[in-house]
């Protein structure tokens, strides 16, 4: 291994080592913390406890007894109930729906004072008054079982719906936009109406079958396991963890590939540093912290800043393919729409290889992960397709601006990274930073998938949570390594086919025959899922062969 290869991983190691110390600290800490007491009851609007009602009456008649006159004993010291609610010596008079209304210090102020000379009197009043109390509170602790639970408060946060598709928006968009261009552009053009429709339905064929895979988590009771292999458990295949193996290989030959990407564009922006040099700046600084945690909500942070950039560079791109208004021809199918849709193949592109449009909506790694990530609330398939939707229809629009905008502003002459058809000018410049922060922001998210995908493969050793969290760093520190040693041009062949098959069974054929064995599903999403499953396959052999030829040539 190379001494920037060791250097990587080294520093990995030593930083997951000291963030799984700081993290074990604040959990002790948070341990010996002395906890803040809720009190419901009283003015909170919630019920006692049933068991201190009841034993209300007694110590209301134990305050009576002690009074020194009848007048003390009848405003005895309130008597504490449950959590916080607070019985007074009301009138015996009072109805259990009056004293159920009024507060108490209303309840205090309408008693009737009883005659000093009688202590019999006082208690039988005070005993009456705290019975009417007790029913009261009764009545209140049934009405508020009634009530919906407040939601506890949890170290995990959740994901609204509609952070949800802007999470979904980048993890799919920052690999995927800048080559579509030039994949439009080859073998003599793509007319604009052929690939508005490869858009639509690769991106309704994606939300499809992320909305199978929750109907069919949820019909098994909403399993906890966020791993993709999951759906292939519930389906009864054999080979779940071949599935937990080959999303393992595309997301880490993924992020190895995404880590490339960050070298080339340090050295695009002017910073002369080594491969191994950018590699550990970045990944140990911005993106373990994210890499490493449980939690996927957080990660919507880092989500909007890749947003951010990419709703510049797609803009940036619609802007320079309005001003320069090549024609665009609108019914034209020929050899280059194959290239668009699915193929991935083309050895001579040093800096980025396409991302065939069949591949281009997949996030199918963190399916049930992002499905567990719902707000409770919100969690449900129907919510889960809506948010999915948003988030292919946003990621269709960003395609739609680098694909027409690169090909009106440079035609054939289109290159595989747009953004390269452009000088050092400051537009330019911003765009292509605005890049990197996207595929910062993604590589987070495919990490997950990575992890999830790899704990799914090996359950019992990543129960400690210990062994997990070094597994991760190890993991992390592996990918680092990786990018740092093999270029992309020394892999590309490989990620290349992985997209062409592990990518398109992802997307379509695990979720797909899951739904087509589910006994849970109607039969309609069953016939649906089997004919997906079929199509995908179909399109795994076919672009598995292109690929192979594409290369071959070279």
């Amino acid at each position: 291994m190379a001494p920037g290869s060791v250097a990587v991983a080294c520093l990995l190691l030593l930083h997951g080592a000291l963030g799984n110390t700081i993290a074990s600290k604040r959990r002790q800490l948070k341990l010996l913390r002395p906890q803040k007491t809720v009190r419901r009851g009283g003015s909170d609007g919630q019920a006692a406890e049933p068991g201190a009602a009841a034993a209300a009456p007694d110590a209301a008649v134990d305050a009576a007894s002690d009074a020194p006159d009848a007048q003390t004993a009848a405003s005895a010291t309130p008597v504490e109930a449950g959590a916080g609610g607070t019985l007074t010596q009301a009138a015996a008079s009072a109805t259990p729906a009056e004293t159920a209304s009024a507060t108490p210090a209303e309840t205090a102020s309408a008693a009737p004072a009883a005659p000093p000379q009688d202590f019999d009197a006082a208690a039988d009043a005070a005993r009456a008054a705290a019975g009417a109390d007790a029913a009261a509170l009764a009545a209140a602790a049934e009405a508020a079982a009634s009530l919906p639970p407040a939601r506890p408060h949890s170290e995990h946060d959740h994901l609204s719906a509609r952070e949800l598709a802007a999470v979904i928006v980048a993890d799919l968009t920052p690999h995927g936009m800048l080559p579509l261009a030039w994949a439009a552009a080859a073998g003599g053009g793509t007319g604009w109406v052929p690939a508005v429709a490869l858009l639509a339905t690769f991106g309704a064929a994606s939300t499809y079958t992320l909305f199978l895979a929750a109907r069919v988590s949820e019909a098994a009771g909403g399993s906890p396991a966020p791993a993709l292999s999951t759906l292939w458990r519930l389906a009864r295949l054999p080979g779940a963890r071949c599935v937990d193996g080959g999303v393992a290989v595309l997301c880490g030959g993924c992020c190895a590939f995404a880590a490339d990407l960050f070298h080339a564009l340090a050295a695009r922006a002017g910073f002369a540093a080594s491969r191994a040099a950018v590699l550990a700046a970045l990944l140990v600084a911005p993106l373990s912290p994210l890499c490493l945690g449980d939690d996927l909500s957080v990660l919507k942070y880092s989500s909007y800043a890749g947003l951010a950039g990419v709703a510049y560079t797609s803009v940036f791109l619609a802007r320079a393919g309005a001003a320069a208004a090549l024609p665009v021809p609108a019914l034209r199918v020929g050899a280059g729409t194959a290239v668009l849709a699915n193929t991935r193949g083309d050895a001579a592109s040093p800096f980025i290889r396409r991302a065939a449009l069949v591949v281009a909506f997949l996030c199918h790694y963190n399916a049930l992960q992002y499905y567990q990530e719902l707000e409770p609330a919100e969690r449900s398939p129907r919510t889960y397709a809506k948010s999915a939707g948003a988030g292919a229809l946003a990621t269709a629009v960003v395609f739609g601006c680098t694909l027409f905008g690169g090909v009106a502003a440079f035609g054939g002459a289109a290159l595989p990274n747009v953004l390269n058809n452009f000088g050092d000018t400051g537009g330019a410049a911003l765009a292509r930073l605005g890049t990197g922060v996207a595929i910062l922001s993604g590589f987070p998210l495919m990490f997950a998938g990575l992890k999830v995908a790899l704990d799914g493969a090996a359950p019992a050793w990543v129960a400690r949570r210990d062994r997990r969290a070094a597994t991760h760093v190890a993991l992390l520190a592996a990918v680092g390594a990786a990018a740092a040693k093999a270029s992309e041009d020394d892999v590309g062949l490989i990620i290349e086919l992985l997209g062409s098959t592990l990518g398109v069974a992802a997307v379509y054929v695990v979720p797909g025959l899951a739904a087509a064995r589910s006994a849970a599903l109607p039969p309609a999403h069953k016939a649906a899922g089997g004919a997906v499953a079929a199509a995908g396959s179909l399109l795994a052999v076919g672009g598995s062969l292109l690929t192979y030829k594409t290369h071959a040539k070279h």
